[in-house]
């Protein structure tokens, strides 16, 4: 038997198209140590650094200390092996005498390393803090958004991390580092310290944001960027696991007003259940339909989580240590391990993953028709001479909006001939969605929606309706994979057309149709919850990012037939003439 591809592959596969990075960010210069100060600055560094630091030859023949992974400690004249394997790098890039000699006289590696900033060789305190926030230039820049400037913190973090010798603890590293920024106070201190403040580590994260309110005090002002900074809205959360349970791949989304992303993890339980891999991208839906493609596909589970399940889930992996595997894993998981902290964070407190029931929802799947039902395509509009009248039949649907409660529907007349694009684009109108995200018909004939053979999804302007139709059955039409607003269409009945009416048209419906992006069902009843109660912490933010001044200019039990027929009116085609 061979196995089918688990989530470790499709994971990878994913994560090599999709994952986000940071713009250009900071970078350590190379002859500084991970707090940003000169080796010998803090006590007992240097038997830290050593082994991750050579000397090359620059082109004017003097011998600088540049970063350079790998090596081991050399033989040397040096009763210390690091001071030796110092001296070993400086012979062998041809250092002079002057140099070699001020090596032999010190002590320990700290003393050499002195000697070299005496020298010239290594930069001043001054120039190296410099150096380091220089790299946060990127985030002072227009256009430059909370998820940017994150990404650009989880990677400088995931730097230190990687330079960080095990003896040094990161939070005492860090703290120096603040202090040292908030002496500095420059803007670019101060974009470090708000992205610290958010994501370093829990015991930190008050140091950095005291630090950056006394630089406000100071005079200086935040960047547009730091409002909501590190507070995303929770989205929907999904994923699946081998058909073992060896591996479980799970994906998060979040938003920033109407700007999504989501954050991709993979556990690995036969590794230790640790975190195996883990990155952000900016397309949650795709993410989401190469999901349920491959669970298809392969009999495999997948499942949407109810945020505390997934929680108690990753929260116990990030307790584990991290398991990468390949060299991207190895890189994602230092860049982007802190990220996936500050957000697993936003989700509700762990409960027991015994009391969580899963849920109940699936993937689009291919409905099946009702015993003895009959096909409304191509035949049944054919009169007794066999003449096609699909162009003048319209095909009267029933479209609701599941898990809707109250229900949210519409009733349209559309032609039967109608291709399932223009069919998705009437129904986008009718319910006010903005035609954001992917969509897929899902029908007894196979799924159609923007061709993508990887999701084995077939081209929704090569099928009319009156082919996938079933009368008295259903087809289901999904919008946005993330947000997964799965909509049950049923065919009441196939009409002819009345002489002199465009369609399609609408005849009834019921209710406001959601905000685009507002999470999914639960997430349109949490917001209509927060609108509800004026007191709400996050009243005033889903205002602002609805765009109202108060909550009266949102009404959930609000239809207008006329506004509808209006914005179908620019799809409308006369099928009989008067």
């Amino acid at each position: 038997m061979i196995a089918a591809p688990g989530p470790d592959e499709h994971h990878r596969s994913a994560g090599q198209q999709l994952r986000l990075r940071g713009p250009p960010g900071p970078r350590l210069p190379s002859t500084m140590n991970a707090s940003g100060r000169p080796l010998r600055r803090i006590p007992g560094s240097m038997a830290r650094v050593s082994n991750t630091r050579r000397v090359t030859k620059k082109q004017d023949g003097g011998p600088r200390l540049t970063l350079v992974h790998g090596g081991g400690p050399a033989d040397g004249q040096s009763g210390d092996p690091e001071l030796a394997e110092l001296r070993a790098q400086f012979v062998a890039s041809g250092a002079s005498a002057d140099v070699l000699k001020a090596l032999d006289a010190s002590d320990d590696l700290d003393d050499a390393l002195g000697a070299l900033l005496d020298m010239g060789l290594l930069p001043e305190p001054e120039e190296s803090l410099a150096g380091l926030l220089d790299g946060w230039t990127p985030t002072l820049q227009a256009g430059c958004d909370p998820l940017s400037a994150e990404l650009s913190g989880a990677e400088f973090l995931g730097m230190i991390r990687q330079s960080l010798p095990a003896d040094l603890m990161l939070p005492d590293l860090l703290t120096d580092l603040i202090e040292q920024a908030g002496d500095y106070g420059t803007a670019r201190a101060l974009a470090m310290l708000r992205v610290l403040a958010v994501l370093a580590p829990p015991e930190i994260r008050p140091v950095a944001a005291a630090a950056a309110d006394r630089l406000i005090a100071a005079g200086l002002a935040d960047r547009p960027w730091v409002a909501g900074l590190g507070t995303p809205r929770v989205g929907r959360i999904f994923g699946y696991s081998d058909e073992l349970g060896a591996q479980e791949s799970i994906a998060l989304t979040f938003s920033y007003g109407r700007k999504r992303h989501a954050m991709v993890v993979l556990i690995d339980h036969e590794l230790g259940g640790g975190v195996k891999d883990c990155f952000p991208t900016d397309r949650p839906d795709w993410i989401r339909a190469r999901y349920q493609r491959a669970a298809q596909q392969f009999g495999l589970e997948f499942r949407d989580y109810a945020p505390a399940e997934a929680g108690t889930i990753l929260r116990q992996a990030l307790t584990r240590p991290p398991c990468p595997v390949e060299e991207d894993q190895v890189e994602d998981v230092g860049d982007f391990l802190d990220l996936l902290r500050a957000r697993v964070d936003l989700l509700p407190p762990a409960v027991q993953p015994s009391a969580v029931e899963p849920s109940a929802v699936q993937p689009p799947a291919v409905q099946r028709s009702a015993a003895g039902a009959r096909p409304a395509g191509r035949d049944a509009a054919r009169g007794s001479g066999g003449r096609s009248l699909a162009g003048r039949t319209v095909h009267q649907l029933k479209i609701t909006l599941r898990g809707a409660k109250p229900p949210i529907w519409r009733r349209l007349e559309v032609p039967s001939d109608i291709t399932l694009d223009r069919l998705h684009l009437a129904i986008q109108e009718a319910f006010g969605w903005a035609d954001y995200h992917m969509w897929v018909f899902s029908t007894p004939a196979g799924e159609y929606g923007t061709a993508d053979p990887e999701l084995g999804h077939r081209s929704a302007a090569a099928k009319q309706l009156s082919d996938v139709a079933l009368t008295g059955g259903r087809i289901r039409y999904t919008y946005d994979f993330g947000d997964d607003w799965a909509h049950d269409i049923t065919v009441e009945d196939v009409l002819a057309a009345e002489p002199g009416l465009a369609y399609p048209r609408c005849t009834a419906g019921r209710r406001a149709g959601p905000p685009e992006d507002s999470g999914g069902i639960w997430g349109y009843e949490y917001l209509l919850e927060v609108l509800a109660d004026p007191g709400h912490q996050e009243h005033r933010g889903r205002l602002d990012w609805l765009g109202l001044d108060s909550a009266d200019g949102f009404d959930p039990a609000a239809f207008d037939l006329a506004d509808v027929n209006e914005a179908l009116s620019g799809l409308g085609r006369v099928l009989v003439k008067r």
